[in-house]
């Protein structure tokens, strides 16, 4: 019962906000890897995938295009402005014709998906993302070391029902795609891990 309220607290954008201030030694992580893997060029298009309200869009030196299934995150983006299109939309279903992006990324989004729509989400990323692209998956993942208990169970309260060690996401990325590269940062209070995504 607890948990279905968190859930539901989390899906208003301002409660979102605030979960994304006390993560900040995570979202330290993410945006590191972002930098450092992510190519992002003036002048490149790029679509996040599960952007919630907007954040990553003002890391983005070119064009950013960023869509999420919650309508609510997506009405606070566009209200905040900070930079690009915001689309309601989801990240298994895009309505964008073949290969309309330069980069398609995806940060803190596959946690909130099962097997199925994991598969599904890789499979439209690298449809919209033009030749010589790829999709960067950014994400929290169960702790490397099997002795971070209390780092694992932190995790597991979590409202993305979908935590994965590193070896599983990339099992399941796999099936739709080729994982080129992997990479991990330990954390505090979350190991977040890189995937670098391109087709068969």
């Amino acid at each position: 019962m607890l948990r279905k309220v968190l859930e539901r607290l989390l899906e208003l954008p301002v409660v979102y906000d605030l979960n994304q201030i006390v993560g900040q030694p995570t979202v330290r992580r993410y945006t590191q890897l972002l930098t450092e893997e992510v190519p992002l060029g003036e002048g490149s298009l790029v679509l996040d995938l599960g952007c919630g309200t907007g954040a990553t869009s003002r890391l983005i030196p070119g064009r950013y295009v960023g869509i999420d299934v919650n309508p609510d995150y997506i009405a606070s983006a566009k209200r905040i402005g900070s930079g690009g299109d915001f689309i309601a939309m989801d990240a298994t279903k895009l309505s964008f014709p073949d290969a309309s992006f330069d980069q398609v990324m995806s940060i803190a989004t596959t946690h909130h998906l099962d097997e199925e729509q994991l598969k599904s989400m890789v499979l439209e990323a690298l449809r919209v993302v033009r030749r010589g692209g790829a999709f960067h998956i950014i994400d929290a993942i169960l702790p490397i070391s099997p002795r971070d208990r209390a780092k694992e169970m932190f995790f597991r309260m979590d409202r993305g029902r979908f935590p994965r060690k590193l070896e599983h996401l990339v099992a399941t990325v796999s099936l739709a795609a080729d994982v080129a590269r992997t990479r991990v940062l330990r954390g505090p209070m979350h190991d977040v891990a890189y995937l670098k995504v391109v087709g068969k």
